[in-house]
């Protein structure tokens, strides 16, 4: 029998869906325990809550600050991904983010609440990063954030934490998916592409057995005008300014996590359709569709990789 729940968590729609013979009851404990990590884990490391443990290091940079096991593993991840893109993932980007004009919550009712400026601090590379047996530390003046690496790394993480009565799974993180198994019908799961122009409508289908996580990134969803420009949160790191891409989402599949799928979306958008496409190649993407817009103004699709079986494909 396959199961569904959702709820806002983690800034966006968090859908957890599962498949098990298991008697509803312990299904439902399942749930309660996975809802309980995911809320732990926002607690935790929200650049949105002035007393998260993120917050709390970011306020005392420049000084070395105990922290807990799985903050060092996400510190680690995460300097782990800038040395493998060389870069164009920089978790030190948060001051560029808000200097750009993504400073609030865009949950709805949220939009308001107290956060932390950052704007005026540095953007620093990633050798810049100090991590000890339990410690770690940034320079003086400047700021991180885990963005979508964060729930791409708990996404991951849930999953290891699954009984093996699990038959199959699908975990949505407001565009970061970890899979695996199968679905109610024993076939492997599908997954839908959101057209970039209409979010309501579909413009592809996603069949891929042995991906381990699906992501997408663009420009479309977190973007408005500040300081009269308009700006998008994919921040280049070569620039400290929003990427100037004809990328508007990139979706991203791995055969190993979530956390990676969802870097190297990113770093697509970043580098732009031709660009991006050689480097998801290069890195070893199973599949991989960028929609961008051509010199017309008109949306266009690109794709590599088995299973994915778009509406229109453009080469």
């Amino acid at each position: 029998m396959q199961y569904y729940q959702h709820c806002i968590a983690l800034g966006s729609k968090t859908e957890l869906s599962l498949v098990s013979s298991l008697p509803s009851s312990k299904i439902n404990a399942l749930y309660r325990q996975l809802w309980r990590e995911i809320f732990l884990f926002e607690r935790r490391f929200s650049r949105f809550l002035p007393d998260s443990e993120l917050s709390m290091f970011n306020k005392s940079s420049g000084m070395k600050n105990f922290i807990s096991v799985e903050m060092k593993h996400l510190l680690m991840a995460a300097s782990s991904m800038a040395n493998q893109t060389d870069g164009l993932f920089n978790p030190f980007v948060l001051p560029a983010i808000q200097k750009a004009g993504y400073y609030y919550s865009r949950v709805p009712g949220h939009e308001k609440d107290l956060v932390d400026d950052h704007s005026d601090k540095a953007v620093v590379t990633i050798d810049r990063l100090e991590i000890g047996d339990n410690w770690a530390k940034i320079p003086y003046g400047t700021a991180i954030d885990f963005g979508g690496c964060g729930k791409g790394y708990l996404a991951d993480q849930l999953r290891k934490s699954l009984p093996g009565t699990i038959s199959g799974y699908w975990f949505s993180f407001g565009g970061d998916i970890a899979l695996g198994g199968v679905d109610a019908s024993d076939r492997p799961w599908n997954i839908s592409v959101q057209s970039a122009d209409d979010s309501s409508k579909n413009i592809a289908t996603l069949s891929l057995p042995g991906v381990r996580g699906i992501a997408t990134s663009g420009i479309t969803v977190h973007q408005g005008r500040h300081a009269g420009k308009h700006w998008h949160h994919i921040i280049d790191p070569r620039t400290h300014l929003p990427a100037d891409t004809d990328v508007l989402l990139a979706t991203v599949c791995d055969n190993d996590s979530t956390l990676r799928a969802d870097v190297l979306a990113s770093c697509a958008v970043i580098l732009g359709s031709n660009k991006g496409m050689r480097f998801l190649k290069k890195a070893g993407i199973a599949s991989a569709l960028l929609q961008f817009r051509n010199f017309k103004g008109e949306t266009e699709m690109r794709s590599f990789g088995n299973g994915i079986l778009p509406k229109v494909i453009y080469a």
